[in-house]
């Protein structure tokens, strides 16, 4: 019985070894998630769903960033539509992993109607009950942790292996997914519109708008802001998605712009005719526009964040 135990043991202990090995140098690929909770604590933060997910880079931050008196580097802790909404659970998680000792963060919290919204009858934000409990980052204890076991044991239906070998996508160390085999067909990518389109009009007729996650948005401001500079941000879309959104909204800009007004909390809203960026699926910046769009995103935190400095100086 003795040696069985110990065989046991040593082969445990080999099949954890291969895990970590197979985690540290191909997490990225094997889970879109697990970098995330294997990285550091964060002293800046991206937070949000896909668009940001995909769409706003760290890297580009950082390098732009440097030297200026921001605390280093920026992590893009987003997840997907399908696991996050703004809520208790998100803060939760968001405040767990953010280094407490920072004071000179940066933190873009990326919004759309729908990151707003309460679902179906599995949520109820108004008396406590959250879709996203379960799920990543949610049910994360430990979000700073290298090799994270416990994402591995919780979230073992998130990793798909295969992606060692297909290397399509990967999520890096700082948080970013980069979408790396994009097709060039224009009519798949029509299709993927469509399917956005369906998937959206879907939202806007089931879900319904929550003040429960419209305050919980509002808390989070308050509390990052005690560790740095807040911007709201809402990313380019196609104009047919946010038709969509606008109706199912018609007052979310002014409701957003009603968060940040005399608490120096800047809102930047990229779906204006300016609006120069084209979605690939009508929702996702590709990387090559994600890091054109990171970089005017910058500029425009550079400018507003001289703009509410000036106005703490005034006061």
């Amino acid at each position: 019985m003795r040696k069985f135990i110990i065989r046991c043991l040593f082969f445990l202990f080999i099949v954890l070894a291969i895990i970590n090995v197979t985690l540290i140098y191909y997490g990225g690929y094997v889970d879109y998630y697990y970098n995330k909770f294997a990285s550091p604590p964060a002293k800046s933060m991206i937070i949000g769903d896909s668009r940001s997910f995909q769409g706003i880079q760290p890297v580009v931050m950082n390098t732009y960033f440097e030297n200026k008196g921001i605390e280093l580097p920026v992590l893009n802790y987003c997840f997907t539509i399908m696991d996050v909404s703004y809520g208790e659970p998100y803060t939760e998680s968001i405040l767990r992993k953010l280094d407490p000792n920072t004071k000179g963060g940066i933190f873009i919290l990326s919004v759309h109607p729908f990151v707003l919204s309460k679902r179906d009858q599995d949520d109820d934000p108004d008396h406590g009950i959250y879709f996203e409990t379960q799920k990543p980052p949610s049910n994360m204890s430990y979000v700073s942790m290298s090799p994270n076991f416990e994402y591995f044991f919780k979230n073992f239906d998130y990793f798909h292996f295969r992606g060692i070998l297909r290397k399509t996508s990967k999520t890096h160390m700082d948080g970013w997914l980069e979408e790396k085999n994009l097709p060039d067909d224009k009519n798949v990518l029509d299709s993927w519109k469509k399917r956005q389109l369906k998937l959206y009009g879907k939202y806007a007729t089931s879900w319904k708008k929550s003040t429960a996650r419209f305050n919980a948005l509002v808390s989070l401001s308050k509390q990052l802001k005690n560790h740095g500079k807040v911007f709201i941000v809402r990313l380019p879309i196609a104009k047919e998605l946010l038709k969509i959104e606008n109706d199912y909204w018609t007052d979310f800009d002014t409701d957003i712009r009603k968060i940040c007004d005399g608490k120096n909390i800047e809102y930047i809203n990229f779906n204006t005719d300016k609006n120069q960026f084209n979605t690939y699926d009508g929702v996702h910046l590709d990387k090559f526009l994600g890091a054109d769009f990171t970089k005017v995103l910058c500029d425009s935190i550079m400018s507003r964040s001289e703009l509410i400095n000036r106005k703490i100086i005034s006061k």
